[in-house]
């Protein structure tokens, strides 16, 4: 998956890396399947994620010919990473002037990735209308490629004295894609929150950083009985998580 850059089928040899003749719409392009939040893509060490990625194209003479390639880096030229699709070319279907074109990717973590490629990917599109119209760029939009994160709390003593002190503590790791194993995320902001008894919301009490090894600790006065977990909302590498909430009964 991160071999060859030569993408003699995206951009023709000593092809400009943006040309845009006539009317062509480039529209939304969206990732299913990712495992995050809106066209991010999440990955932990060892199980592979296949995704399909959809773009669509408009122009008033409707859509000859449309594909996109994903990659990561500055530009398509130079790029670092280049994902391969299971397919040759893109599967579209088209409803008048419009084309959507499919691709699916299976990546996985052990083979096709590295902690350097976790951040921005970019879509580079080429596309051309019935008319002759056309359209090519190595940065048409954007999309994550982010490291899975694990984030644990525990609250003690259990049970604790009304106005005792409470002791939170949690530990931060992140998908390590270099030796496929879970490693601390340090300097990172832990948001301890709690739920009282019979909600379903939790509420913030600020947020401690993680330390050397990804350990979060906080300390509170118990006043009544509590959930207790802490949130990390994520970077733009590390995908958000919300610990499992630890209950304490204040007597």
């Amino acid at each position: 998956m991160l071999g060859s850059l030569a993408i003699a089928a995206l951009l023709a040899p000593g092809a400009q890396a943006d040309e845009v003749v006539g009317n062509v719409d480039i529209g939304a392009f969206r990732i299913t399947g990712g495992g995050g939040s809106g066209n991010s893509v999440v990955l932990g060490t060892t199980d592979s994620r296949t995704i399909t990625a959809s773009l669509t194209v408009s122009d008033n003479s409707g859509i000859e010919s449309a594909d996109f390639t994903l990659f990561h880096g500055s530009g398509l030229s130079n790029a670092d990473a280049v994902l391969k699709p299971s397919e040759v070319a893109p599967v579209c279907t088209t409803d008048g002037t419009t084309s959507v074109c499919t691709k699916h990717y299976t990546i996985d973590p052990r083979r096709d990735l590295d902690n350097s490629l976790a951040g921005i990917w970019k879509v580079a599109v080429e596309a051309k209308a019935n008319d002759g119209d056309y359209v090519k760029t190595d940065g048409h939009t954007t999309f994550f490629m982010k490291r899975y994160a694990r984030l644990t709390a525990n609250a003690s003593p259990e049970p604790v004295a009304k106005g005792g002190t409470l002791t939170v503590t949690g530990k931060l790791t992140r998908a390590n894609w270099d030796t496929h194993d879970y490693r601390g995320y340090t300097n990172q902001r832990a948001y301890l929150e709690f739920r009282r008894p019979g909600t379903d919301y939790y509420e913030s009490l600020g947020y401690v950083l993680t330390n050397s090894t990804g350990a979060a600790t906080a300390k509170i006065t118990a006043t009544a009985d509590r959930y207790w977990r802490y949130e990390f909302r994520g970077t733009m590498t590390t995908h958000g998580v919300k610990a499992t909430g630890d209950f304490v009964d204040a007597r």
